[in-house]
């Protein structure tokens, strides 16, 4: 089987693994799954170049013949020298049919393919994130574009449900219910730009813009759950369409929403790979007048990222092993950016994967940066 086949697999049994389990039915089962990472990084605008290591186990375990049990954590080292460990999701699935899975817990939720399906770092082809995810939370560090969304997960209930039609086409829907999330709060004295410039920044509505904190806790600043989903059409083996939804109050009052809409692209052919996302945001804030009267207004963003991967090995033999990528990213309207992404990968083994990017991106009102990675990628 060649590693196509089996990143699809691992990506189904790592990050969803609720259909393996079920279909086997076997009492008390339990395996460790997983990947890890070791990377060296520059960055022209930062003036660095670092190495950095990771370790992501996922356990699985088989309750019973119909309540299977999963959770992941990643074990890195920060910029002091310290252990961290971050339960990345940790949930209970119950099949109450062969279709049919509800799951509560910590969960990746379902929005477009890079967060729930694609952001492990041996199934992701590029080292790093794509740009409409960075620079807002984790699964790719630092990121000179500030992305729309970041890998979300959060703590609540979930329902999956598979409908089988016509040869291997399949409809995937996902619904939740989670906490949500709430504004960040800054000191009195604290600045939100902390880029050290002498002058604000110059787009005025960027200052505006609410800064959203989506790290799931176990606690919630208001009544208000986060609503959201994604509905798929997948056309076996090759190509799979997803539409997605987020909505949520944040504010303790509840009158400011946040709402995110997506669209994505997962297409694998015989020598290709092409993924992509578009996404669009929209913040409500409230704007103060001289006279002291609030007025609601919104904030509209929206990015996309498309991603295409060559697998030249599968066209010459002298070439075995070998993928070139390129990627290209956008951020419009307010901090916008642009991102061009080029990438050579050597797949030393079906599971391990040896990767170069060279990145320049574009900040508009911003600092520009060049970044370059290699990165040793595994999953097991």
């Amino acid at each position: 089987m060649h590693h196509l086949k089996l990143l699809s697999l691992a990506s189904a049994i790592v990050l969803t693994g609720s259909q393996s389990f079920a279909e086997e039915r076997e009492t008390g089962r339990f395996a460790i799954a997983g990947y890890g990472d070791v990377k060296y990084e520059e960055s022209q605008a930062n003036d660095t170049s670092s190495f950095s290591a990771r370790f992501v186990p996922i356990f699985l375990f088989s309750l019973n013949d119909k309540t299977h049990i999963e959770a992941e954590t990643e074990i890195s080292v920060n910029e002091s020298g310290e252990t961290e460990v971050e339960l990345e999701y940790a949930d209970v699935h119950y099949f109450l049919t062969n279709n049919t899975t509800i799951s509560a817990g910590k969960f990746l939720l379902p929005f477009g393919q890079f967060g729930p399906n694609i952001h492990p770092s041996w199934i992701n082809r590029s080292v790093f994130s794509p740009g409409i995810y960075g620079g807002v939370g984790g699964h790719g560090g630092y990121q000179p574009m500030t992305g729309l969304l970041p890998v979300m997960s959060d703590i609540g209930v979930g329902l999956q449900h598979t409908i089988t039609f016509g040869n291997n086409k399949k409809i995937f829907i996902d619904v939740y219910a989670t906490n949500g999330i709430a504004e960040e709060e800054h000191a009195d004295d604290e600045p939100l730009d902390d880029h050290g410039d002498e002058e604000p920044v110059v787009d005025e509505h960027a200052l505006e813009l609410p800064e959203l904190g989506f790290e799931a806790t176990s606690s919630d600043n208001n009544s208000n759950k986060a609503m959201g989903g994604r509905i798929a059409i997948a056309l076996l083996p090759d190509i799979e369409l997803g539409a997605s939804y987020y909505t949520a109050k944040y504010d303790h009052d509840e009158e400011l929403a946040f709402t995110a809409k997506g669209f994505d692209i997962n297409w694998i052919g015989e020598y290709h790979i092409l993924r992509g996302e578009y996404i669009q945001t929209d913040t409500d804030a409230f704007e103060e007048h001289e006279d002291g009267d609030l007025e609601r207004i919104s904030f509209d963003r929206n990015g996309w990222y498309l991603q295409s991967t060559f697998m030249l090995g599968k066209l010459f033999n002298t070439l075995h092993g070998t993928d070139l990528v390129v990627e290209y990213a956008e951020t419009n309207k307010i901090l916008e950016a642009e991102r061009w992404a080029y990438g050579i990968n050597y797949w030393l083994d079906d599971r391990s994967v040896l990767k170069a990017t060279y990145e320049d991106t574009q900040v508009h009102d911003g600092e520009d940066d060049v970044r370059f990675a290699v990165q040793y990628s595994y999953g097991f």
